[in-house]
């Protein structure tokens, strides 16, 4: 993986917890000022928190799982395969 494909990795995981974080921050203040029900904005406040977690988790283990190393190769796999689907389809049709 180049620097740059590490680059927009990091940037891309970065802006989404900032404005997962920043929904999370504007919710508090807006709470604070109307003092509404706290279980209903502590369950808002920790559905956000999982979904960035989850989030860094799924990020995380697709880059240790190697997934963005070679992100071309599903799809010559794939021509491959329809390549040899083919060839076996027209030497089936002339015998």
């Amino acid at each position: 993986m180049s620097k740059n494909q590490k680059i927009l990795i990091a940037v891309l995981a970065f802006l989404m917890v900032f404005s997962v974080g920043t929904m999370i921050v504007i919710k508090t203040i807006d709470y604070m000022k109307t003092e509404t029900d706290m279980a209903s904005f502590a369950l808002v406040v920790f559905a956000r928190f999982l979904t960035i977690v989850g989030f860094l988790f799924i990020i995380g283990y697709a880059f240790l799982r190697g997934d963005f190393r070679n992100i071309e190769k599903p799809k010559t796999d794939i021509l491959e395969l329809h390549e040899k689907i083919e060839k076996m389809e027209k030497e089936k049709n002339k015998n």
